[in-house]
């Protein structure tokens, strides 16, 4: 036994449910995982449930102050596409960041959604009438968390929903700052339990007020998740929220402590910057003091035996969770302090080139033929797919815009292998989209 494991009623469930002959799906019978069923009379039904998954969903409603909470085994994207594909209707407008997740924008398409960028959330909805929803993601990658009251003080005045993206935060019910997007007001939210909680990868969750239907966004979950979700990745769910009921609230406040104590001894090598992020338990390093781009810190850690999530120009970006330990962090510490300090570079303000003109709707690029143009040759093009850096997933370019020279530039500076959108050196274009 880990020490993560909790009895929640779906683990209950799926300890009775043993013993049978099992003349139905999986092919392996049980004997790679004895939780890996199918719903059948001893289990339950993720998208009609009535034992097990209903009481685990109406544990973590509970916990995580929703009225109503759905269960998700294909992670936040599952769970994004189903909010927005059930809260906004087709050819209404929903207004977003440009660093909304790619899978937004994905219900935006299918959806046939008004997608509406802007920078500022609650500005845009004064000078937006008849938007929706808004749509935010808090926390980035970076663990910063915009204000959330501003957005919906707007929305209450203009009618529109609030929808946030909290994948990143799905510790934050254990914890009183930052708070939760429910306790601020939001109408849906949607939380990776995977990222940072002990649940396995694919668990998450979709929560709703009470002024939203739970069965229409279950009917639509279904339209975008396989309709044979995978009990071991239930089972993890419900026993993360079963863990964090039990010690989640004591759990944060040592990983809190420990990063404290990292982040006093990081302060003592020479080069390195803590950046502050809303979130305590997000480490963001900053390199460039050392003479290090934040890509090469991260090769040099990885040769040391230390991986981290991301990486760009200027820092690291470590995700630590109740599962890190101070080994982990004694590991982390002699790893950076390995990395000989060089002479500092300058500083560099990471931002994306801005976007060219908005030419064709988003649905009907995204949908329209299209054709691969090599990289080099694509400006002037427009976008059929997004294409930006993985990780964090913000676009550079979204389809119907026009790829400017600068886009391009800014993707050929990338390492192949944190482009999204590039297939082989080439950018996916509207067919015959020159303009």
């Amino acid at each position: 036994m880990n020490r993560f494991e909790a009895h929640g009623p779906m683990a209950a469930m799926l300890h009775a449910g043993q013993g049978a002959a099992r003349f139905h799906m999986p092919g392996h019978k049980g004997r790679i995982d004895p939780f890996d069923m199918t719903e059948i009379a001893r289990t339950d039904d993720l998208y009609a449930p009535y034992r097990g998954i209903l009481e685990a969903e109406r544990l973590a409603a509970r916990a995580c102050g929703a009225a109503h909470f759905l269960m998700l085994t294909g992670g936040s994207t599952a769970g994004l596409m189903a909010m927005l594909l059930s809260c906004v209707p087709p050819g209404a407008k929903l207004l977003l960041q440009r660093n909304a997740h790619h899978a937004a924008l994905s219900a935006c398409v299918w959806g046939d959604i008004q997608a509406v960028f802007a920078k500022d959330i609650a500005e845009a909805l004064g000078r937006n009438p008849g938007v929706c929803a808004a749509l935010i993601t808090r926390p980035d990658y970076y663990g910063r968390c915009p204000d959330l009251a501003p957005i919906v003080k707007a929305a209450r005045q203009t009618g529109a929903l609030v929808l946030v993206d909290e994948a990143h935060g799905a510790h934050f019910p254990w914890w009183d700052c930052p708070q939760s997007a429910g306790r601020l007001g939001a109408d849906a939210w949607v939380q990776s339990s995977h990222k940072t909680l002990p649940a396995l990868t694919g668990a998450a969750w979709l929560h709703l007020a009470g002024s939203l239907d739970p069965c229409r966004a279950r009917r639509f979950l279904r339209m975008v998740q396989t309709s044979s979700p995978p009990f071991p990745i239930l089972a993890s769910l419900d026993g993360s929220r079963a863990w964090m009921d039990a010690n989640g609230r004591q759990a944060l406040a040592g990983t809190v402590a420990l990063l404290e104590g990292f982040r006093a001894r990081l302060a003592a090598l020479s080069g390195y910057a803590d950046v502050k992020a809303d979130d305590p338990t997000r480490l963001v390093i900053g390199t460039r003091g050392r003479g290090y781009t934040g890509l090469d810190a991260q090769a040099r850690l990885s040769s040391l035996g230390v991986d981290v999530e991301m990486a760009d120009d200027s820092s690291l970006v470590l995700v630590c969770t109740v599962a890190d330990t101070k080994a982990d962090f004694d590991r982390l510490f002699d790893a950076l302090a390995a990395i000989a300090r060089r002479d500092p570079l300058p500083p560099v303000s990471v931002r994306l080139p801005e976007p060219g003109p908005t030419v064709l709707p988003l649905r009907l690029a995204a949908l329209s033929p299209q054709e691969p143009v090599a990289l080099a040759k694509a400006a002037g093009r427009v976008a059929s797919v997004s294409a930006g850096m993985y990780p964090p997933g913000t676009p550079a370019l979204l389809p119907g815009e026009i790829i400017t020279p600068a886009a391009v530039a800014w993707l050929e500076s990338l390492p192949p292998e944190r482009r999204f959108g590039v297939e082989n050196d080439a950018l996916i274009c509207v067919r015959g989209g020159d303009c």
